[in-house]
């Protein structure tokens, strides 16, 4: 979806008493997200979260100070609501969900706010009034980067023992994986799933600890006496730059590079006894690069000039999937061509 060009610059702050100055906060920060490049809905909540944030100082402190700004990247939008109230006891439990203060319900506008935003944190000391810095990025457009995944289960079983994620955050990064649940049916289905929500739930963490937290949960959560493991790749993609952890036969190229790049996992399982030897590799990169991700359903043998990387992500990846499939496992190909 092509966007508008952005044309907020400077920031803008307003002083807050009632509740008529909120509502004009809240549409002149619904206008502003519209020329950073939101679409309406998208507006809509960070209208939603200014409401919400600015009503609570409103309530609890009587009165406030507002900031919009763009965020450091020029990627989205950052909010700041200031207040000089007696602030939180303990800013942790402010953040648990359903958290609610003695005085009333200031804990349902701060989850609805953390749920309309990417970001929300709080700054805050016992009688020393509070600040809530909220902030929301721009998708990354489909002119810069596409994205093509085919994921198909071994024949003879009836679940997929592969997953895959693809998130992107803060406006310029998207965090890619594919992982493979060891063996096939069920059991590698479960431990596949499994590792794909600790991923969603933790895709803005460092790479090695999502694998650690992935070890030690599969861990916890199954029978240590069946087979509940993974082997898994993980790579963050940044704007010239790219960062990646891998842990055993999964297999990744870059193309498109001044050399096409295959970078090396770990050997072992996630999940197994013995936690994998874990080594997160930093690569720079240009802009326009080709990154392809397989499970080991895929033989790893292919080059830059025996595909086709002219067309689009999701061709490149029915050709890999049509031309280099084994047999029999579970097969999974992720492309994402970033094409400037």
């Amino acid at each position: 979806m092509m966007r508008h060009e952005m044309i907020v610059s400077k920031p803008k702050t307003f002083k807050f008493e009632n509740e008529k100055e909120i509502t004009k906060m809240r549409d002149m920060a619904s206008e502003m997200a519209f020329e950073t490049g939101f679409d309406k809905i998208d507006c809509a909540q960070v209208a939603l979260a200014v409401s919400e944030i600015a009503g609570n100082a409103l309530k609890f402190a009587g009165k406030g100070v507002i900031t919009i700004r763009l965020a450091h990247n020029n990627k989205g939008l950052e909010i700041f609501v200031q207040d000089d109230g007696q602030g939180f006891k303990s800013v942790k439990k402010a953040m648990e969900e359903g958290y609610s203060s003695m005085a009333g319900s200031f804990g349902i506008g701060l989850n609805a706010a953390k749920r309309a935003m990417d970001e929300l944190i709080i700054k805050s000391k016992a009688g020393q009034g509070a600040t809530v810095i909220m902030r929301k990025y721009l998708p990354i457009p489909e002119e810069e980067i596409e994205y093509g995944v085919i994921s198909l289960n071994d024949e003879r079983y009836p679940v997929n023992g592969d997953a895959y994620v693809v998130k992107e955050f803060k406006g310029d990064k998207a965090l890619l994986a594919v992982i493979d649940g060891t063996g096939n049916g069920f059991n590698a289905n479960k431990a596949a799933t499994f590792v794909k929500d600790i991923i969603e739930q933790n895709y803005k963490s460092d790479l090695t600890a999502i694998v650690t937290k992935s070890h030690k949960n599969l861990r916890k959560a199954f029978d240590i006496s069946s087979i509940t493991s993974c082997v898994m790749s993980l790579l963050l993609l940044k704007p010239r730059s790219l960062e990646y952890v891998g842990v055993g036969d999964t297999t990744v190229h870059v193309m498109g590079a001044p050399q096409e790049m295959h970078l090396l996992s770990q050997p072992g399982l996630v999940g197994d006894i013995r936690p994998p030897d874990l080594k997160s590799r930093r690569y720079r990169c240009g802009r326009k690069i080709i990154i392809i991700m397989c499970s080991d359903g895929i033989k790893p043998h292919f080059t830059e000039k025996k595909l086709p990387l002219e067309q689009n992500a999701q061709r490149i990846a029915n050709y890999i999937m049509e031309n280099y499939r084994r047999q029999y496992g579970d097969a999974t190909v992720l492309v994402a061509k970033r094409k400037r």
